[in-house]
């Protein structure tokens, strides 16, 4: 197990700087996740960390080592990747044993070796058989063996999981936290997939353009986002943001619309609020009014996109998934305040 700590890490490709001073203290057994979106840099910053990419400036240190011009073997940490990247004429014991192989480890140490790491991942039964002959699922148990058998002071995984159909991939998420849990090995992973970022992390590293936008626990960044970005990127679906100002305490919506909000802040320029916090109510009580234009059923839970007539969105509620809905019905909003968050007009949340 390791601490990671990056210093000032900057990346340049031609003239585009890709990842732009990132300072990162990764403790000893956390479970990181980098999330962002495609080009935010994430990919690249753990491939700085391996040492599979060079840096232009900075500091990599790994247990307070400072391993900046070691290369990936000599840092000590494993990688797992998107392709399966196993041996196809090699079956699943040579797959997982390869590495300790060619360093001269004696048979018998090799053997009960891979039969550890088979037990941990449920692979005993599949030591015998190629590549070919595995689903999806089981390539990828193979991979993280092979990274496993190493001991490695930390883990590695780059969107691991991306070629996985969606019932794969809940259990694949199952059993990497469940390895973490077990070894204890500091893990940094790589991800778009906003479930799998909420469900694994200790922490949550939300870039955007090759910069840290915000360092949090999944509870820390759902419900205390420090800006819009942050705001609109974790969660599914995402929050729902309006045009708002502030007369007198009171605010208004689309310049007209007053609310029931009550608020001291100044600088108010944008409203947010998620679909769990507004309720349906009756007229009298509502903050909004508008038409049902479409619902997602997904069995537990259920979404309706409501037309409001503002800002030219459409609002986005959770209800219950008993509720039967009717397209174009009319019906009434109402914010629950206490989960209302404000916005300036520079994107920050106002606190």
């Amino acid at each position: 197990m390791a601490s990671i700590i990056l210093q000032n890490i900057s990346k340049w490709f031609s003239s585009n700087q890709v990842i732009k001073n990132i300072d990162l203290n990764i403790k000893d057994g956390e479970f990181i996740v980098f999330v962002g979106p495609s080009g935010c840099g994430k990919s690249t910053l753990l491939r700085i960390i391996s040492g599979l990419e060079d840096l232009n400036d900075g500091t990599v240190l790994i247990d307070d080592l400072d391993v900046t011009d070691k290369i990936p073997y000599e840092r000590g940490l494993s990688m797992v990747f998107q392709s399966y990247a196993l041996y196809p004429h090699m079956n699943v014991f040579d797959n997982i044993g390869f590495s300790l192989k060619t360093s001269g480890v004696n048979s018998d140490i090799l053997k009960k070796k891979v039969g550890e790491v088979a037990k941990i991942l449920q692979l005993e039964d599949l030591l015998h058989r190629l590549p070919k002959q595995l689903s999806g699922g089981q390539k990828q148990r193979v991979a993280i063996g092979r990274s496993i058998i190493r001991k490695p002071k930390a883990f590695l995984f780059d969107e691991p999981l991306s070629n996985l159909d969606a019932a794969l991939r809940v259990e694949m998420r199952l059993e990497i936290s469940k390895l973490h849990k077990e070894l204890g090995v500091t893990t940094i992973y790589v991800t778009h997939d906003q479930v799998e970022a909420m469900t694994l992390a200790d922490k949550i590293v939300v870039l955007n353009e090759g910069k840290i936008i915000q360092i949090g626990s999944p509870h820390k960044l759902y419900n205390y986002p420090k800006n819009l970005f942050v705001a609109e990127f974790i969660g599914t679906p995402k929050m729902n943001i309006l045009n708002c100002i502030k007369k007198e305490e009171y605010i208004y919506l689309d310049q007209n619309k007053k609310t029931n909000i009550k608020t001291k802040k100044e600088k108010i320029f944008k409203l947010g609020i998620r679909p769990d916090n507004i309720e349906i109510c009756k007229s009298e009580k509502n903050i909004l009014s508008g038409q049902i234009k479409f619902c997602e059923y997904l069995g537990s839970e259920q979404y309706v996109y409501v037309d409001c007539g503002i800002n030219n969105k459409l609002i986005i509620v959770k209800i219950d998934p008993n509720i039967k809905v009717i397209l174009n019905e009319k019906i009434g909003l109402k914010f629950i305040s206490k989960y209302v968050h404000f916005f300036s007009k520079d994107g920050l949340r106002l606190i």
